[in-house]
């Protein structure tokens, strides 16, 4: 399978494409990588072993909820937040939000939200971030100063 990757998210689009489907960015010289079957691939670029097929891997899901006082915006880990992103039926109508403005993540000790280089900041519990930083159940996010929400994280 051929699939051009975007080198802002990550995300595999088809190879027609050339504005990422996941974050609007442009991928038209974006490299064209053909993917090998899953089980090809499996054990040459990892150190699994077949055995490893056999153990049980228990994983704690989680997903983070932006709630602002109109709506609210289910995100997961590597989603991009903004008025082009995850949410832009609401966001649409902030311009002061950017396209993509910001990213969430999800890493073993919990969550962490990036500003994506937005025009008018993100802030989280009134602090501008410059760099990814952790949030919690509770924070508060701004998207510029137009934009307030409250982080909830739940477990399903």
């Amino acid at each position: 399978m051929k699939y051009k990757v975007c080198m802002n998210c990550g995300y595999k689009n088809p190879v027609e494409e050339f504005i990422c489907l996941n974050c609007m960015a442009d991928i038209s010289t974006a490299d064209i990588v053909e993917e090998k079957h899953a089980t090809e691939t499996k054990y040459e670029e990892s150190n699994l072993s077949i055995e490893d097929d056999y153990k049980t891997l228990v994983e704690l899901s989680e997903k983070l909820i932006l709630k602002h006082e109109k709506f609210s915006i289910e995100v997961f880990p590597g989603d991009v937040v903004g008025r082009h992103a995850k949410g832009k039926q609401h966001l649409k109508h902030y311009p002061t939000v950017s396209r993509i403005h910001a990213k969430f993540y999800k890493e073993a000790d919990g969550w962490y939200v990036e500003d994506l280089n937005s025009t008018n900041g993100t802030y989280v519990n009134d602090r501008r971030i410059t760099t990814k930083t952790k949030i919690e159940d509770g924070d508060i996010i701004k998207l510029s100063s137009s934009v307030v929400f409250k982080v909830v994280i739940e477990e399903h």
